[in-house]
């Protein structure tokens, strides 16, 4: 049987250990919390909830708070924990309000580890169908999220969120009740091993840089435990979670490096893909010649890894990048591609002069704000011409937005046939102030308050540059 008592008093002597490690409060949220909580409540006031709301509170986290500590003078009354920490017991608990925030907490819950997209959508467009009918939506809402207990914010929509029903009861789960995406699980068994982890993670380093925002996704444990589990497993999924778990260590030893590379060869290729990233965050120059196998079978994932993991080494892969664009590429590869272009000293991005003319509107979107990072834009004045001319409106935004200083003639010309097209337009405000805005005005606006400030640039505004002279008025070109 677990010994409670001992794990407990491993917390508490932890959280000292937590703060002297951060003492500069580094780990996300620490600053706010810096590692206290408030004192532990009385086991009444536990068990008070439970027959008030008809739940059950799992053992782990009634002990917590009743042994460890409750809340802190962090974000909502948060103390010490995950992201901004762990709201005060029996505080902001549910993600439905008023009368179905008991009926949310009660009700049976849907997810579960393992669980598909397409099941968990499914129960997410049972909800939207409830349409205009808050009544139904609202009942609908608290069966979605049916037995989370809210322990704290991730930020914006995120929560961390306790089971207190069914086969998983007492497990920790990441959920979204903004954009309801797939909750997804920790892998602890319960709040105080999630919570002891948190602890191992930020003094262990894990929680700095790179993974300040991301605990709680990925299997935790020893290094040593994690990669013999990769080496045994015969499920691709778990040596998947395995590494995902090494990945989020600070850094990895050279033991376990060379005891990955062997085999290499031999592996799925999901699994290599993971096993270069690791390579790249710890041993750049040992992941090269990895990197470049990895380029020949998926460029998508290459470029990401090198913006990611490789950014003092990026002119390294400058030249391989520009003779792999092309036209199929996909959006995503596009702009991560770019995102290594636009680094270029030398400011030579003639090789995505063509994709001004590409039949998908994001890659013409992105060309041009990769265009905006030039010092000199003089040699690209055909190209911003094809782009103010676009019928699409979100992407004339975009031109004019990567215009910056650049100035010539021709260019005004096309900002004077802009301001005829969409003229100026101001929302009036409301009795109360307030200013609503359409999907149609909505992009007016946008495009005539950027225009505004592209002739700005000229000395002239929406109406000046009807009446201006363009064959008589001069330009100092770029």
């Amino acid at each position: 049987m677990k010994d409670y008592q001992l794990q407990i008093q491993r917390i508490k002597d932890k959280l000292i250990e937590a703060k002297a490690s951060d003492k500069d409060f580094k780990v996300f949220g620490a600053d706010a919390h810096q590692y206290q909580l408030n004192p532990p409540i009385e086991l009444k006031v536990v068990e008070d909830f439970e027959r008030a709301h008809h739940v059950t509170i799992p053992l782990a986290y009634k002990l917590f708070v009743t042994q460890v500590g409750n809340g802190g003078s962090s974000y909502n009354n948060s103390g010490a924990g995950p992201f901004y920490g762990l709201y005060r017991f029996g505080e902001h608990f549910s993600v439905s309000y008023n009368d179905y925030a008991d009926e949310q907490i009660q009700a049976p819950t849907k997810a579960y580890p393992g669980m598909s997209i397409e099941e968990w959508e499914k129960e997410v467009d049972y909800m939207d169908q409830a349409g205009d009918n808050d009544a139904a939506f609202e009942q609908r809402e608290a069966a979605l999220w049916g037995g989370f207990f809210i322990l704290g914010t991730q930020g914006c929509t995120f929560h961390h969120a306790l089971i207190l029903n069914g086969p998983h009861t007492g497990r920790i789960c990441n959920i979204d009740d903004g954009d309801r995406q797939m909750p997804q699980f920790s892998f602890e068994e319960d709040f105080l091993d999630w919570y002891e982890r948190w602890l191992d993670d930020v003094i262990e380093g894990n929680l700095s840089d790179r993974n300040s925002g991301s605990f709680g996704y990925q299997m935790g444990g020893k290094e040593e435990s994690l990669l013999a589990l990769f080496e045994d497993a015969y499920n691709i999924t778990v040596k998947q979670e395995a590494l995902r778990g090494l990945l989020f260590k600070k850094k990895l030893t050279a033991h376990s490096l060379s005891q990955l590379q062997r085999g290499f060869i031999n592996q799925p290729h999901a699994i290599q893909e993971l096993l270069v990233e690791l390579f790249l965050t710890n041993d750049y120059a040992m992941a090269v010649s990895y990197l470049e196998t990895l380029f020949k079978t998926n460029i998508n994932r290459t470029v990401k890894l090198i913006h990611w993991y490789a950014k003092e080494h990026k002119m390294d892969w400058l030249l391989r990048v520009k003779e792999s664009l092309d036209a199929s590429m996909d959006e995503e590869t596009f702009r991560f591609a770019c995102y290594i272009l636009r680094d270029d000293p030398e400011q030579n991005f003639e090789v995505l002069k063509p994709f001004v003319h590409h039949e998908n509107p994001d890659i013409r979107s992105q060309v041009f704000y990769t265009f905006s990072f030039l010092e000199d834009k003089s040699n690209y004045e055909a190209e911003f011409l094809i782009g103010l001319n676009e019928s699409n409106k979100s992407e004339i935004v975009i031109v004019l937005q990567s215009l910056g200083d650049f100035k010539t003639k021709a260019i005004l010309k096309k900002l004077q046939e802009l301001a005829y097209k969409f003229p100026y337009t101001v929302q009036k405000a409301d009795e109360d102030g307030m200013v609503y805005f359409s999907a149609d005005t909505d992009d007016l606006v946008y495009i005539t308050s950027n225009l505004e400030r592209a002739l700005e640039k000229y000395g002239l505004d929406h109406e000046t540059v009807k009446t201006v002279d363009l064959e008589c008025i001069e330009i100092r070109e770029q």
